[in-house]
C-alpha cells in the first residue's frame, strides 16, 4: 500500500519567539536576577544608613515618673516642713548629638559601604550576563532541535517517495520483496528518528520556557517546525504546536561582532571582587580608627517639672563635649582590623583567579570558534555531495546498478550530514554567545 501525504485538518497554535524577546522575558522572570536587584537595593540603603552617621542626629526624648512618697524638709529649725519634689515628674525636649572627631572612622565606614554597594551592582550585572547567556544557549538548543526535525521530515518525505516508487515496481514485478521490505523499514526508521527528535525538541522547549517563564501551558508533546512545508508526510504525529524561531543565519549575523572583541578587563565578576576587597580594606581602616580618641558633642533642651527645689516648670538647656579612648581591650580592635585586611587579601586572590579563568575561557571559546568555522565549510561541502550521492544512488538502483542497501546508506549519510551541519552552526552560535559574555563587546553594556 502506497504512502500518501497528510494535510492537517486544523492548524496547530503557533509560537513565534525571537531571541531578543526571549532575553527580555528571561530578564523579567529570572528569580536570581530579582534577588540580585534586591541585594543591590539593600546595599544602597545601607549606604544611606552609614551616611546618616556623618550628620548631626536630632531626637525628641521624654520621660514621666510618679512617686508615691515625696520627701519633706524644713528650711529652718521650727519652720513648717515643705515637700521637696512632687508626685508627678516629667521632662520632654530635643537632643542633638554629633561626632566631632573619630579619626575618620565613620567616613571610612561610609566609603566601605559604598564600595560594597558597587560590588553588588557589579554582581547584578554579572547575573544579568549569565541569565542572557543561559537563555541564548536554551534558545540555540531549540533551534538545533528544530533543524534536526526539519531534516528528518525531509528525509521521511524522500524515503516515502522511494517506497511508493518501489511499491509500484514490486507490484509490477520489477522489484524484489526484499527491496520492498527494506524500503518500508527505511520509512519506519525515519518515523522513529523523527519521533525521537520531536521528544528532544519538546525537552528543549521546556527548558526555554522555564528560563523565560512563558509557554508552560502549551502542549509541546508533538511540536513542528513552522518552516516545514505542508502537507506533512504520512505517519507524522498530528502537530500540537508550531514553533517559529529566528533562523540560525539571522542570529549568527547578530553575534558575529563578538568574534573579534577583546577579553573584558572590566568583567562584572572582577569588578565585584575588586570592590569587595576595597570595602574590606576601608572597613579595616574604620575599625582601626577606634583606637584613637573620639569626641562627641551633645546639646539638650528639656522642658522639666519640677525644677527642684521649686515646684514649677522650666526649660533646661545643656551642652557638653565627651571624649572616649580605649585603654585596654586585649587587642580586640587590632585583631578585628587584621581580620578584615586578611579577608581583603583573600578576595584579591580570588579576583586574580577569576581573571585567569576568564582569559582561559575566552581563549578556549576563540579556539573552538575558529575550528568550528573550518568545520562549517566542510559541512556545507559534505551536505551538497551526500545529497547528490543519494540522488545518484537511487537512479543507479532504478537502472539496476546499485542495491537497495546502497540507497539506504546514501540516504542515511545525507541526513546525518545535514544534522551535523546544523549541530556545527549551533555550536558556532554557542561560542559566539560565550565570547560576547566574556568580551567587552558593546552589547554587554546594555542594561
Amino acid at each position: 500500500m502506497a504512502l500518501t501525504q497528510l494535510a492537517a485538518a486544523q492548524e496547530p497554535p503557533k509560537l513565534v519567539l525571537s531571541l531578543e524577546e526571549a532575553e527580555r522575558q528571561a530578564f523579567e522572570h529570572s528569580p536570581i536576577l530579582k534577588g540580585a536587584l534586591s541585594d543591590l537595593a539593600a546595599a544602597q540603603s545601607q549606604v544611606e544608613v552609614q551616611l546618616s552617621q556623618l550628620i548631626p542626629r536630632v531626637t525628641v526624648d521624654g520621660s514621666y515618673q510618679y512617686q508615691t512618697q515625696v520627701p519633706n524638709f524644713s528650711p529652718a529649725p521650727g519652720a513648717p516642713a515643705v515637700p521637696f519634689g512632687d508626685h508627678n515628674n516629667y521632662s520632654v525636649g530635643p537632643t542633638l548629638q554629633y561626632t566631632l572627631w573619630d579619626n575618620g572612622g565613620l567616613l571610612k565606614s561610609w566609603r566601605s559601604q559604598k564600595a560594597l554597594a558597587s560590588s553588588e551592582e557589579a554582581q547584578r550585572d554579572l547575573v544579568r550576563r549569565q541569565v542572557r547567556l543561559i537563555t541564548r544557549l536554551d534558545y540555540f538548543q531549540v533551534q538545533l532541535a528544530l533543524e534536526q526535525e526539519r531534516s528528518l521530515i525531509d528525509s521521511l518525505r524522500l524515503a516515502g517517495a522511494q517506497y511508493n516508487d518501489i511499491d509500484k515496481r514490486y507490484r509490477a514485478g520489477a522489484a524484489s520483496r526484499i527491496d520492498w521490505l527494506s524500503a518500508h523499514q527505511q520509512v519506519l526508521d525515519r518515523r522513529r528518528d523523527l519521533r525521537a527528535a520531536q521528544a528532544d525538541l519538546a525537552a528543549a522547549l521546556r527548558a526555554l520556557f522555564a528560563q523565560t517563564g512563558r509557554g508552560q501551558d502549551l502542549d509541546v508533546s508533538s511540536p513542528i517546525n513552522a518552516r516545514v512545508e505542508s502537507p506533512l508526510p504520512a505517519g507524522v504525529s498530528t502537530p500540537t504546536v508550531s514553533i517559529e524561531l529566528e533562523p540560525l543565519e539571522t542570529v549568527e549575523a547578530r553575534l558575529e561582532g563578538a568574534a573579534g572583541a577583546p577579553v573584558d578587563g572590566s568583567y562584572p565578576q572582577l569588578l565585584a571582587l575588586s570592590r569587595q576587597a576595597e570595602s574590606q580594606k576601608l572597613s579595616a581602616d574604620s575599625i582601626s580608627a577606634a583606637r584613637w580618641p573620639r569626641l562627641q558633642l551633645t546639646y539638650k533642651s528639656d522642658y522639666i517639672y519640677p525644677n527642684l527645689p521649686l515646684l514649677s516648670s522650666v526649660w533646661q538647656n545643656t551642652a557638653g563635649v565627651s571624649a572616649s579612648v580605649p585603654l585596654f581591650e586585649w587587642g580586640r580592635t587590632k585583631n578585628q582590623a587584621a581580620a578584615q585586611r586578611m579577608l581583603a587579601a583573600s578576595t584579591e586572590s580570588r579576583r586574580d583567579e577569576a581573571l585567569d579563568e576568564l582569559v582561559r575561557d575566552w581563549h578556549k571559546a576563540r579556539d573552538q570558534f575558529s575550528a568550528l568555522r573550518d568545520e562549517e565549510a566542510l559541512d556545507r561541502e559534505s551536505i551538497d555531495e551526500t545529497a547528490e550521492i543519494a540522488r545518484l544512488r537511487y537512479a543507479s538502483y532504478r537502472d539496476g546498478g546499485s542495491t537497495i542497501l546502497d540507497v539506504e546508506t546514501a540516504d542515511l549519510n545525507s541526513v546525518q550530514s545535514r544534522v551535523t551541519g546544523a549541530r556545527t552552526r549551533t555550536q558556532i552560535l554557542i561560542q559566539l554567545a560565550t565570547l560576547e559574555s566574556l568580551s567587552a563587546w558593546k552589547a554587554n553594556n546594555e542594561k
